[in-house]
């Protein structure tokens, strides 16, 4: 069977690259290659302008904003390469099938436009889309983007039934993708030691995404990592629970110590603050984890409490003097903060930056995006039926009047950090 297999544009009023391979959607392709399958690969993100540690600028155009984005007063853009681009890539193709991934549920209009094309360019194929936006809107996904077959990431066996392929669970999962396969050139790369998170915060969907499964056996891992060093220095952790299994961590981050391989490891997805001991603090220096992110979202009690309970004050001053001990200098790790969220305090948000500057730490502010199946997202599910309002860049919860105290706290912020670097 020959798959052509698309990663879509991103519409929307900002896009970075910060490091946004569509992993499970490599690993289901590279998974589909073992099993004798044809895959040509497009990456309508593919060309980006690299800049520090791989991250880079995507090429972008303007176009029109959708009705009920008018009042934004910011461009709305195609991010990726142009509908001309793609069209000549897709010339002289022949698939059997098409295959789409899906990422944030307020970039689907994207989707809608691609399909649109391959429809009048292979008017007989079948077109299959998953991913994130396919899982948690199925249902608008079958009546919103032309596609034929929309499957969840928790119906796999039907997308390997239609393909009529054997679906082994753990062996899909326990893939790591083959990038050279889909990417002549690679800036960093992006890999998985778990799926899943065992915890269940309420502003959070991976539970819906992902079940929590047992780890990667570390020596599929360390192969990955050593094979991929040869090509790139930049290692992106994907994990939600990275440091949940601490035994498993220690034993993987000592031998991948041991190796003396110059590389660096990233965590956009945040670290668990309350599983981080000093040997751990350690070890993440050793192996050159730079500016880890560890997980907050508030220093709130009672919203700490509703959202999860993970980590409280005493951990975070406990965690900094670890890191400290360990040789992370001022400015050298980062707490995520959400701004945006229902009912947020901005005052309570400035003290709490300021807190947390006072440790050391660099604060990152995590826009809010209310995201479905969510325990946050019912309580405005009826006001949030169109996915495009699930948008985090138009803080859809916060008086449109006053979106300039939530760039003074912005501002604040990064006024903040950057006095680490002088």
């Amino acid at each position: 069977m020959m798959i052509l297999a698309i990663n879509p544009w991103i519409y929307d009023f900002a896009a970075y690259d910060f490091w946004l391979k569509p992993y499970g959607f490599l690993v289901l392709l590279s998974y589909l290659q073992k099993k004798g399958v044809e895959v040509d690969y497009i990456d309508c993100l593919k060309q980006v302008i690299p800049g520090k540690f791989g991250r880079g600028k995507y090429q972008s155009q303007i176009i029109q904003k959708p009705q009920i984005l008018k009042s934004i007063p910011r461009y709305f853009k195609r991010y990726g390469i142009t509908p001309e681009q793609l069209k000549i890539q897709l010339q002289n193709k022949n698939p059997q099938l098409i295959l789409i991934t899906s990422s944030m549920t307020y970039w689907y209009p994207a989707i809608v436009d691609l399909t649109k094309m391959l429809k009048k360019l292979f008017p007989s194929i079948l077109i299959v889309l998953g991913g994130t936006y396919a899982t948690l809107l199925p249902q608008h996904a079958q009546e919103t983007t032309f596609s034929d077959f929309v499957f969840t990431n928790y119906s796999l066996k039907d997308f390997f039934k239609l393909l009529n392929i054997d679906y082994e669970p753990y062996e899909l999962f326990s893939t790591l993708p083959k990038y050279e396969n889909f990417y002549s050139d690679l800036n960093y790369v992006v890999l998985r030691t778990s799926w899943g998170c065992p915890f269940s915060c309420s502003y959070c969907a991976i539970k819906k995404l992902a079940t929590y499964s047992i780890r990667i056996p570390i020596k599929i891992v360390l192969d990955f990592v050593i094979e991929y060093s040869k090509k790139t220095k930049d290692f992106v952790l994907y994990d939600d629970a990275f440091l949940y299994e601490q035994d498993y961590v220690k034993k993987f981050l000592n031998k991948i110590a041991s190796l003396n391989l110059n590389i660096n490891f990233h965590t956009p997805n945040a670290l668990h603050l309350r599983f981080l001991d000093q040997e751990l603090a350690y070890l993440l220096k050793k192996t050159n984890f730079i500016n880890p992110h560890f997980g907050l979202e508030t220093l709130n009690p009672l919203l700490q409490k509703t959202w999860g309970d993970k980590v409280n004050q005493t951990d975070i001053i406990r965690a900094v003097k670890f890191l400290k001990n360990a040789g992370y200098k001022d400015g050298e790790f980062s707490f995520y903060l959400l701004l945006g969220y229902p009912q947020q305090n901005l005052e309570e948000l400035k003290k709490e930056i300021e807190f947390l500057h006072s440790l050391g730490a660099k604060v990152s502010l995590a826009e809010f995006s209310p995201v479905p199946e969510t325990e946050i997202f019912q309580k405005y599910k009826e006001s949030l039926k169109e996915p495009l309002l699930h948008n985090n860049s138009i803080f859809y919860f916060f008086d449109q009047n006053k979106l300039s105290d939530l760039w003074e706290i912005k501002n604040y912020a990064r006024k903040l950090n950057k006095k680490f670097s002088n």
